[in-house]
């Protein structure tokens, strides 16, 4: 099923869509308190817009970034989650929220253009293991979904934290090359802090030049921001704006589709964090619509 955005058809069948479309469903909440699970359907209540559900992902689905052994372990509750739990219900929201992604990534390299998904909890999950929240690895996985419609898929972390699972997938793939992962260690140097927009827009320029991905996965880190509890953040709230509006902006220029997530957050209260994804979706409208 799907939510009613505003969208029209165009001469050649694409949907041009007002605003940028958000995939969630809301099988992804569960009754957990950590911040960022509850963040999560808040955002998309917030945003004011109806969000487009989607088909939930299969165990085989899992298969594509992971150990058959260990994705059956964490389903059947034989190991622990990424949450440290074993608990049935967040193992069931973990088919929709990593499905997220990929319908999201779906969408744009079908109709070009931007999409959101409403989704975290990925990039510390490794081929074999569960780590700091992370499960299941959505973005290894709807990168390899992907590599079926391009050549090469480009990911952008945002995320304040090195995406140590996604490295560890990529390598135990061999999908290095196909799947490139632009992590911390380069988009967080120390020189970026005073990054304005425009510079932000010549990064990932020099990034799609390199590497000319047929789509960009971008995980918009809120704990970039440096007030952020978690102490890993070096932006302003002007500074995310401006690495939002730049990675948008060289997208859009170069015509390569972009589908984005919340990655991480945990300011208190979560209405900080929140306010950042927000951003984050104001600075994807005004870009690309």
């Amino acid at each position: 099923m799907a939510g009613a955005l505003s969208q029209e058809p165009t001469t050649d069948g694409r949907l041009v869509h007002s605003k940028t479309p958000i995939f969630y469903h809301s099988q992804q909440q569960v009754a957990y308190a950590f911040i960022s699970v509850q963040k999560i359907p808040e955002f998309v209540r917030q945003s004011a817009r109806l969000p487009t559900a989607f088909e939930p992902y299969q165990e085989s689905d899992f298969w594509l970034a992971h150990s058959r052994n260990f994705v059956s372990d964490v389903l059947l509750c034989k190991t622990n989650n990424g949450f440290g739990t074993k608990d049935a219900q967040i193992n069931q929201a973990l088919h929709y929220s990593n499905a997220s992604l990929w319908a999201a990534a779906q969408h744009v390299l079908t109709h070009g253009g931007v999409a959101c998904s409403a989704s975290q909890g990925f990039h510390h999950a490794h081929f074999d293991h569960c780590y700091g929240y992370c499960t299941f690895n959505g973005l290894v996985i709807a990168a390899k979904k992907a590599l079926a419609s391009v050549d090469k898929v480009l990911l952008i972390d945002g995320d304040a934290h090195v995406g140590d699972g996604t490295e560890n997938c990529l390598q135990a793939l061999n999908l290095t090359r196909r799947i490139i992962n632009v992590t911390r260690d380069e988009i967080g140097a120390h020189a970026q802090r005073k990054f304005a927009a425009e510079d932000w827009e010549a990064f990932a320029n020099t990034l799609l030049k390199k590497h000319k991905p047929g789509l960009v996965l971008y995980q918009a880190g809120a704990d970039a921001w440096a007030k952020d509890p978690l102490g890993a953040g070096y932006l302003s709230l002007k500074g995310l704006e401006s690495r939002d509006r730049g990675i948008f902006a060289a997208t859009k220029k170069a015509g390569v589709p972009i589908a984005w997530n919340l990655a991480g957050g945990y300011a208190n209260p979560m209405q900080k964090t929140i306010d950042i994804h927000l951003q984050t979706l104001r600075v994807s409208d005004e870009v690309w619509f």
